[in-house]
């Protein structure tokens, strides 16, 4: 670790550049739209605005979003990754896909330059998972691409979330393996948490889902649970909670280094802060490097961001550290 540092170290600020998509309307801080929103402004404004990424809404909520900013004097645009409301059934995600496809329009149309819309999040739903061939899957992934291209104006990356149930490692397959079969830069979310023990996914699980998109060169995104930056064990959920140095850390590494999955599992196991390591120059764990230039890459093209319910914690954590 660093220390006696005001400025962040180049390493960790490439490291945590626009990490963090601020999700304060979802739990445990379970927000209303009014105050979560004002505190994204808030810190787009502030000193450590370059660590914030997008703000992340269910597309439900965006009718509801556009009467606030009516109200408010924005300066800049605001880039939001929008949460589609999925379904169990085919016919049930296609028919919300419509809905949202229609609220984001209107979005649009009322705001203008104000807002971009830059990403969609969604569950695949169940109905596809389950099924033994990626036909169904494939077809809906390209629909909600195609919808949402003719409606927004452009391309843009869509994630894909797939629940971890006790076949998660061929549930994490088959969705990376239909993703990198697109002929556009979607991506795999993971969930990394939640408000009780069962919501935070083994250490296994997350290197295999690692693992598994390093070899599809599918990109990530996590959602919940990376609020500090070690792993370490939270008495109010009874789990350990991950750490976004351990799953970020070990995703780029895992990127640049060509680990293997036990490699990557020490990592998101660490619970030792001083093991990583951050210079002027690139960031280690145990002696394991990655250069500026990597980390950039890494960053740019595989893990991506993850979306946490608060910006504040992280900086909090960082600054009792002496890195900020």
């Amino acid at each position: 670790m660093s220390s006696n540092h005001r400025k962040p170290i180049l390493s960790l600020k490439i490291f945590t550049e626009k990490l963090i998509d601020y999700a304060g309307l979802f739990p445990p801080a379970s927000l209303s739209l009014a105050q979560a929103f004002h505190n994204y402004i808030f810190y787009i404004q502030g000193e450590y605005k370059w660590m914030l990424n997008k703000f992340i809404i269910p597309a439900k909520k965006l009718g509801e979003l556009s009467e606030l900013i009516s109200e408010m004097r924005i300066n800049n645009q605001i880039p939001f990754s929008v949460l589609g409301t999925s379904g169990e059934t085919i016919s049930d995600f296609n028919k919300n896909l419509s809905n949202d496809i229609k609220n984001i329009i209107e979005f649009k149309n009322k705001n203008g330059e104000l807002v971009n819309v830059d990403v969609f999040e969604v569950r695949p739903p169940k109905e596809v998972l389950e099924e033994e061939n990626n036909d169904d899957m494939l077809d809906l992934m390209i629909g909600v691409s195609t919808e949402l291209e003719k409606a927004i104006g452009k391309s843009i990356p869509i994630f894909y979330e797939a629940a971890l149930a006790d076949d998660y490692e061929s549930i994490i397959i088959r969705v990376a393996e239909t993703i990198a079969s697109l002929d556009n830069n979607c991506g795999f979310k993971l969930r990394t948490g939640g408000t009780d023990a069962l919501a935070f996914p083994k250490p296994e699980q997350i290197a295999f889902a690692i693992m598994t998109c390093c070899e599809f060169n599918v990109p990530m995104k996590c959602t919940a649970g990376l609020h500090h930056p070690i792993r370490h064990f939270n008495e109010s959920v009874s789990a350990y909670m991950h750490g976004f140095f351990n799953v970020f850390g070990g995703g780029i590494l895992a990127y640049t280094n060509n680990l293997d999955e036990m490699e990557l599992l020490d990592i998101l196991n660490d619970e030792d802060p001083y093991e990583f390591v951050f210079k002027e120059d690139g960031f280690e764990w145990n002696e394991i490097q990655v250069s500026n230039s990597q980390i950039k890459e890494a960053r740019e093209k595989f893990m991506i961001s993850y979306g946490s319910c608060s910006f504040d914690e992280p900086i909090e954590d960082l600054i009792t550290m002496e890195m900020l």
